[in-house]
C-alpha cells in the first residue's frame, strides 16, 4: 500500500505536484467495524460478558454462560468516511471520501447440555474492516510554493474487505468459570486502481536565447493488489465474581498462510507538446527548442510475497458489572503487539515496510439500560488508535545536502511518512425485545485528527477524519 510509484522530489524536478502516497483500506486501525448486535451498541465493550454468537469474536469462553440458543445479524445501512488533508495541494484541501455497506456480523450458538452438560457451540461471519471508495478529483489553478499547477486531475477507485468465517465452542468447567476456543478463516483482499493527471504552463528555452510558451505533464497509472489469506485461533476464560461483577481473558493470533502485494504502474512524463514545437517553428523562429519534446515512460511492476508479514497477536481484558436486572456497565482493554518483519527494500523508492505496524492499545467501556422491561438503550465510547508512527517534521537544508531528494538517510527520516490518525468515536442503539426475539437500531461515529505527509516530501499537513455508520440488527432466541 506504501509503494509510491512517484518521488515528490522527482515531481519537484518538473515543477508539478503529485499525490505520492496512495492508500487502500485500513489495516492500521483495529476497531473500523465494531461486531456483533448488543456489543456494536456498547462500544465494542463485549469480552467480559460475550454470551452470545459473537462471542466468538470476544470472548468464547463467555459463550458458556448463554442462558438461550439463538440467531443474530446485523448490518451497516450505510456507512461514509471523510478525510480532509489540510492544505496538501498549497492553500488547497485535498478530501478523500468512501461510502458502502456491508454486514458486520451474522451467527447463531446452540447449547448442547443434551450432550455435554455446560457445553456450547457457535458460528460466525464477520468483518472488521471494509472500504468502497470511488473518487473523481479535478483542480484547477493552485499554488505550490512558488509553483503554479494548472490543472491537477485524480480518479481513485477501491474496494477492500477483511472478514473472518469460523466457529467456536465454550465449556462452564465451574458454576462461575467458563473457558473457550475459537478458529476463524480470515482473508484480506485490497484493489486500488488509480490515476493521476498535472498540467503546468512553462516557457521553454529556445537555442536564441528566447523562450516559447510550452507544457510540462505528469500523468501516472497505479493499480495494487493486497490478499492475504490464514486462520485465527482464539483462546477465551470467563469467571463470574461476587457483587455481580464478571471478568474475561481474550488471546488471538492470526496466523498467515499466503500473502501477496502485486503493484502494476507507469508514469509519462512530456515536456512540451507537437502542437507547440509546430508553434515555434511557424512563428518566423529559426530557432528550435533547446530541450526538445520528451516522453519519458516509467513503469514499475513488482510482486511482494511477504507484504504484511506476521498480523498482530490481540489480548482482550474485559469486565463487566451486572448492576441490577436493568443496568450492566462493561469496560474492555484491548492490547495489539508490533508487527516489524513484513517487506522492506533497499529501493528508495520503497525504503518502509508497507504494513509493519507499531503496539497499540484501545479502550472501550459501554452501558445497557433497560428504560423499560422491552425498550433497551445501549451506548458506548471506545479510541481506535493508529497503529502507524507518529509523523516526525524534519528541517531540511539544500546546503548540508539534507533533502528528500539529496540524501537517503533524511529521506526514510523525514519524507513519504505514512498517515497517523488516532480515533475518538461514540454509539448509541436502541432496541426492541420481545420474548423471542429483538430488533435494534442506531448510529456509531468515529472522528480523528492527526498529521500526513500526503505529497511524499518533508512537508507535513494537518489531517481530520470522520467516520460514520447507521447500523441495524435482529435476534430470534430459540
Amino acid at each position: 500500500m506504501r509503494d509510491r510509484f512517484l518521488l515528490r522530489g522527482f515531481a519537484a524536478g518538473m515543477s508539478l505536484a503529485f499525490i505520492t502516497v496512495p492508500a487502500l483500506a485500513d489495516q492500521f486501525h483495529y476497531s473500523n467495524v465494531l461486531v456483533g448486535t448488543r456489543a456494536v451498541g456498547m462500544g465494542g465493550a463485549f469480552g467480559g460478558i460475550a454470551d452470545d454468537a459473537s462471542g466468538i469474536y470476544y470472548n468464547p469462553g463467555g459463550l458458556a454462560f448463554a442462558l438461550s440458543n439463538d440467531i443474530q445479524g446485523s448490518a451497516n445501512a450505510f456507512y461514509g468516511k471523510n478525510t480532509v488533508y489540510k492544505k496538501a495541494l498549497g492553500d488547497t484541501d485535498f478530501t478523500e471520501q468512501s461510502s458502502g455497506s456491508l454486514t458486520p456480523f451474522f451467527g447463531g450458538l446452540q447449547k448442547l447440555d443434551r450432550y455435554v452438560d455446560g457445553l456450547v457451540a457457535a458460528f460466525g461471519v464477520y468483518y472488521t474492516d471494509g472500504d468502497l471508495k470511488d473518487q473523481d478529483t479535478p483542480i484547477d489553478s493552485f499554488q505550490v510554493g512558488n509553483t503554479t499547477i494548472d490543472r491537477y486531475h485524480r480518479t481513485s477507485n477501491a474496494r477492500a474487505s477483511t472478514y473472518f468465517a469460523g466457529a467456536g465452542v465454550g465449556y462452564r468447567v465451574l458454576n462461575n468459570l467458563g473457558i473457550g476456543f475459537g478458529l476463524s478463516y480470515f482473508n484480506a483482499d485490497e484493489l486500488l486502481q488509480e490515476f493521476q493527471y498535472a498540467k503546468q504552463e512553462v516557457m521553454l528555452p529556445l537555442t536564441d536565447g528566447t523562450s516559447v510558451e510550452g507544457w510540462r505533464i505528469l500523468a501516472s497509472n497505479l493499480r495494487q493488489h493486497l490478499a492475504v489469506y490464514g486462520v485465527q485461533p482464539t483462546l477465551g476464560i470467563q469467571v463470574a465474581l461476587p457483587a455481580g461483577f464478571t471478568a474475561g481473558l481474550t488471546v488471538k493470533k492470526t496466523i498467515v498462510a499466503t500473502q501477496s502485494l502485486e503493484t502494476q504502474g507507469d508514469t509519462v512524463v512530456t515536456k512540451a507538446t507537437d502542437a507547440q514545437n509546430k508553434a515555434a517553428v511557424t512563428s518566423g523562429s529559426s530557432s528550435t527548442i533547446s530541450n526538445p519534446i520528451q516522453s519519458t515512460v516509467t513503469k514499475q511492476d513488482s510482486k511482494s510475497t511477504n507484504p504484511v508479514g506476521d498480523l498482530p497477536l490481540e489480548a482482550r481484558l474485559g469486565m463487566a458489572w451486572f448492576a441490577s436486572s436493568t443496568m450492566v456497565w462493561s469496560l474492555d482493554i484491548s492490547y495489539y503487539d508490533a508487527v516489524t518483519n513484513a517487506d522492506v527494500s533497499t529501493d528508495p523508492n520503497k525504503v518502509r515496510a508497507a504494513y509493519a505496524k507499531e503496539a497499540v492499545t484501545n479502550y472501550a467501556t459501554g452501558m445497557e439500560w433497560y428504560m423499560t422491561p422491552s425498550l433497551p438503550l445501549r451506548f458506548g465510547l471506545f479510541t481506535n488508535n493508529d497503529a502507524r508512527p507518529k509523523v516526525k517534521k524534519g528541517t531540511s537544508n539544500v546546503a548540508a545536502g539534507q533533502t528528500c531528494t539529496q540524501s537517503l538517510d533524511y529521506y526514510k527520516k523525514y519524507c513519504a511518512q505514512p498517515d497517523h490518525i488516532d480515533y475518538y468515536g461514540g454509539s448509541l442503539f436502541i432496541a426492541w425485545v420481545q420474548p423471542n426475539s429483538q430488533i435494534s437500531a442506531g448510529i456509531t461515529v468515529q472522528t480523528g485528527t492527526g498529521k500526513a505527509q500526503k505529497l511524499g516530501d518533508d512537508l507535513v499537513q494537518s489531517v481530520s477524519s470522520r467516520q460514520y455508520s447507521f447500523a441495524f440488527s435482529a435476534t430470534h432466541n430459540m
